[in-house]
């Protein structure tokens, strides 16, 4: 009886251990790459320019990011480290650069 609850738990674990192997290839939340970085200017008064900008360098970030490392890291939401630095240049245009990890999602591919 201790025998095959010995042999049950061995192939149990085995079980276990394929598929964290298997999973590993596919789960990579909270993988991150190295820092990129996304620029770009936006033009308006009372903050619009600034938002334009912010909202543009995500968008190049993102791109960035997916040439890069691929689809998987290229969702500004997952990012870690993110920082921020935006001023303006002139008095209706603003530029911003953002600088962050790309971390994939739960599924790649």
């Amino acid at each position: 009886m201790t025998f095959k609850i010995g042999v049950a738990i061995l192939v149990g674990l085995g079980v276990v251990a394929s598929t964290t192997a298997a999973d590993a290839r596919w789960n990579r939340r909270g993988e991150c790459r190295p820092v990129l970085e996304g620029a770009a200017t936006g033009k308006g008064v009372f903050g619009l320019g600034s938002a334009r900008a912010r909202e543009a360098a995500i968008s190049n970030w993102e791109e960035a990011a997916e040439n890069r490392y691929g689809r998987a890291f290229s969702n500004f939401d997952r990012a870690a480290g993110v920082r921020w630095d935006c001023a303006k240049n002139a008095l209706i245009t603003a530029k911003c650069v953002v600088v962050a990890r790309p971390c994939a999602a739960r599924i790649s591919g």
